[in-house]
């Protein structure tokens, strides 16, 4: 409780108080609370004819260090007084460091002054001329002071000038005025720390749509540059194999090894343009699907035929367990879902090594057919679960080096997006390095309810 404060001693007092904290309160918006503030006792409680002609709330700037005037209550004196002044309303700033300013002095003691002598209140602002012409214009005798205070800091000041002497101000309306500087400091610290937040909530959102261009730029980037990659490389890629392929020009060792190289990096980088231009459009939803009746067994078959080779070549063992009975169909885009397999294959053919076995297999439960790629290979450890499925999320880099192998760990999140974009759900099981790795996922049977 403030220093000068007194519990209000009558019933009407209580009751006025009650309808300005009703009125003050009833906004969150900074604007709206000072203006009612200045307002509020004039017009709702009738002070104007008690005297009261202007009311003037004022603010500590504490990072200028000034005191400034922030809200004018709406009277024909106050407009008086403004048009006398020799500075705008607005424009008067009041140093802290000003001692012998009355309201500086409210501040640093935290009590209430009255004056009838407006310089003591403009200095050093205003001359002592400027200051009285103002006084005189609006016909104001006495101005009582009062500090606002929040948490026992002074954080500023409410004027309060009157065409009466101080010997007419009754007890009860000193009484309310107290009240009402109590009242008065609450609103303005609640509509402070508001505005506060709804700065802070524009400049947020602002940024977020900023963000969101820069994104969108990003994608068509990613994408247009996707593009005009991808055509040169694969022309680039065809004149290997020519070379590679081609009879009665025979390499010699040096010459094959350096073009079979080369045409390794150049699919992988094709591979790599083509994930990229897939994550693109499917970040920015431009990713369709071609969601028609597909048949399973018959798709993995495909994957399988057409990746045995490649782990032949590694020396590793690839198994397809076909179930002993007929799968319903699966709503499913048949091209992703390749693409999904081939991505699932190739990431474990990369973690096993040589002599090790990879296996897919099929099973149906609940309208849902699950399709695993189980292998021997590396596992996971469980410091790296978190970082499968990301955007660039790649584990075991000294394992890749010592394989010769590379990637961008984009396929994971390829294939994670493309799964959940069928309404399936895609996860791993592995019981720690070593220990190979079994990933899964789900597709609704056509027809399925779930």
């Amino acid at each position: 409780m403030n220093s000068y404060s007194t519990i209000p001693q009558t019933k009407e007092t209580i009751e006025a108080l009650w309808r300005l904290q009703k009125i003050i309160l009833d906004s969150l918006d900074f604007n709206q609370v000072v203006k009612k503030i200045v307002d509020g006792l004039l017009t709702e409680l009738g002070y104007l004819h008690l005297g009261y002609r202007i009311i003037v709330l004022t603010l500590v700037d504490e990072t200028r260090g000034v005191l400034k005037r922030i809200s004018l209550s709406s009277t024909p004196e106050a407009a008086k007084a403004m048009a006398a002044s020799a500075v705008p309303f607005r424009n008067i700033e009041i140093p802290l460091e000003v001692d012998d300013n009355l309201l500086i002095k409210v501040i640093n003691e935290q009590k209430p002054y009255t004056t009838h002598y407006w310089p003591d209140i403009f200095k050093p602002v205003l001359t002592i001329e400027e200051a009285l012409a103002n006084q005189k214009a609006a016909g104001i005798k006495t101005s009582m002071i009062y500090p606002i205070i929040v948490k026992e800091k002074s954080i500023g000041v409410l004027i309060f000038s009157l065409v009466k002497e101080e010997e007419e101000v009754s007890s009860d309306e000193k009484d309310l005025i107290r009240g009402f500087t109590d009242i008065v400091g609450l609103a303005v610290q609640d509509s402070q720390l508001y505005s506060s937040l709804e700065e802070t909530s524009e400049k947020l959102k602002d940024a977020n749509i900023k963000l969101t261009e820069v994104d969108k730029l990003k994608d068509e980037f990613v994408s247009l540059a996707s593009h005009e990659l991808r055509t040169p490389m694969t022309i680039i890629k065809s004149y290997l194999w020519m070379i590679l392929e081609k009879e009665g020009s025979p390499l010699n060792q040096k010459q094959k090894v350096y073009l079979d190289r080369a045409y390794a990096s150049t699919e992988r980088l094709i591979d790599l343009v083509n994930d990229m231009l897939n994550v693109s459009r499917i970040e920015s939803g431009r990713l369709t699907l071609d969601i028609k009746p597909t048949d399973i067994i018959q798709l993995a078959d495909s994957v399988y035929q057409e990746m045995l080779p490649k782990a032949q070549e590694q020396g590793i063992v690839l198994k397809f367990d076909k179930p002993g009975d007929t799968l319903p169909k699966v709503s499913a885009d048949g091209e992703r879902i390749e693409q999904v397999l081939i991505n699932l294959i190739g990431n474990s053919l990369k973690f096993t090594p040589r002599s090790g076995k990879i296996t897919i297999s099929l099973s149906y439960k609940d309208n849902m057919v699950t399709v695993s790629i189980s292998d021997t290979g590396k596992g996971i450890s469980k410091e790296d679960m978190p970082k499968l499925f990301q955007k660039f999320g790649m584990i075991g880099n000294d394992y890749l080096r010592k394989q010769n192998t590379q990637g961008t760990g984009l396929g994971l999140y390829l294939s994670k997006s493309i799964i959940e974009l069928h309404g399936g759900k895609i996860w791993v099981e592995s019981e720690g390095e070593d220990k190979g790795a079994k990933f899964s996922f789900t597709l609704k049977v056509v027809g399925g309810d779930k």
